[in-house]
């Protein structure tokens, strides 16, 4: 019988507004505690003196770990290293959206998977060397059988396929991804800017199939409304038939005017994600928290902003043991501040780089990852250091 002196948690975040969604949990004032790497209570009040640190998250957001569906971290020049950039901002999973292809998979995973903090799955790039600039408007390359056999060799880690970036005419690319998910029952992103032998309506209501993903949503290059800011007809009907729409912001894919035009009309995202890439980073701050900072600006409920961040993207990676705080699931937990005051926020619409001003925003306190504190701004999770033992036996 454990007695009430004898620590039984490694960690309690104590006083935090717990979102949560896959359980149902949407502001409420409750404790999260954490015994090893997994969730061991959440609930209100409890007990302080059973835990061995606790961390006084009044007034903060409590949420599961955020998963970016939508990152760059191989293959593309501007890519980056990912536990500097995630861990950061409450990021604890992430998805690269085909940085690597068959041929280059097994690489990606040696020299960055399998050596990051920070969970990584991948969308296999249908061109088989990858986000490499040529390769990508290669055919030959493009090769749906083999996409199929390296997603089949590890289904742990490829979660899906990514059709980008073509410059030529016709569907093959995509097509070709398409049939690759459907040989290994995953889904297709596809970041594809129209062109005449190529609509927009076309790729999404004939090409695509139920489940796969539209990313850069509100991109000005892909343009979801009308020049009367009305959202065009055919994404509703995309939408009804299954298609998935993702924020993707990126260094040049987010438009404040679609994007708010989009939401009043009663189009918010599917999931939220950032394009995180140097440049995104650099220019528009794209992180989980700034993006999804800017859907809160734009309307959409603090509920649905943590749900697009977590359970529903943790749904589309078929890993419902992420984006939760299910007692005894891995303790993947990010702690946010939601700040008043005057801030700015960028966009990269196609009339050139705009700024709006807003009252609020969200930024990362704690990220816990797998049970271990991997990000504190401001120490909370610490001793004083007052508390510090005195050095002993040193010469002076």
């Amino acid at each position: 019988m454990t007695t009430p002196n004898r620590p039984v948690y490694d960690l309690l975040l104590h006083g935090g507004t717990v979102y949560d969604p896959a359980n149902g949990i949407n502001g409420l004032k409750l404790d999260v505690a954490i015994s090893g790497n997994v969730i061991a209570a959440v609930g209100p009040d409890l007990w302080p003196a059973t835990a061995r640190h606790v961390a006084d998250v009044t007034g903060m957001i409590v949420t599961p770990g955020l998963i970016d569906l939508h990152c760059h971290f191989f293959g593309y020049f501007g890519s980056i290293a990912p536990d500097p950039l995630c861990l950061s901002t409450g990021v604890t999973t992430a998805v690269d959206a085909g940085g690597s292809g068959h041929l280059t998979f097994d690489e990606f995973n040696e020299t960055v998977i399998s050596k990051a903090t920070t969970r990584i799955f991948a969308l296999l790039n249908i061109a088989g060397e990858g986000m490499v600039g040529e390769p990508e408007q290669d055919l030959e390359g493009m090769n749906a059988q083999l996409t199929a056999a390296k997603i089949a060799q590890r289904p742990d880690l490829i979660v899906g396929i990514k059709v980008a970036h073509y410059a030529g005419p016709g569907w093959d690319p995509l097509n070709r991804g398409v049939a690759a998910a459907n040989e290994t029952d995953t889904f297709v992103m596809v970041d594809q800017t129209p062109i005449s032998s190529r609509p927009m309506n076309d790729m999404m209501l004939e090409h695509m199939q139920t489940g796969d993903v539209v990313t850069h949503c509100y991109a000005s290059s892909k343009p979801m409304t009308d020049p009367n800011d009305r959202v065009r007809d055919y994404f509703f009907r995309a939408r009804d038939r299954g298609i998935h729409f993702d924020v993707g912001h990126g260094a040049g894919s987010f438009s404040w005017r679609i994007a708010q035009a989009a939401i009043d009309q009663g189009f918010p995202p599917d999931t939220i994600s950032t394009d995180l890439h140097h440049s995104s980073y650099l220019t528009n701050q794209a992180t989980m928290p700034e993006t999804m900072s800017k859907m809160l600006i734009c309307g959409v409920p603090l509920e649905d902003v943590v749900a697009m961040s977590t359970w529903r993207p943790a749904e589309k990676i078929r890993r419902p043991d992420l984006g939760t705080l299910s007692v005894a699931g891995v303790a993947d937990v990010t702690v946010l501040r939601h700040s008043e005051g005057e801030f700015g926020f960028t966009d990269n619409g196609s009339s050139g780089n705009r700024v709006r001003r807003a009252g609020q925003r969200l930024e990362a306190e704690i990220t816990v990852k797998g049970g271990k504190v991997v990000w504190d701004r401001n120490g909370l999770t610490r001793d004083d250091w007052e508390h510090t033992v005195p050095q002993e036996g040193r010469l002076p």
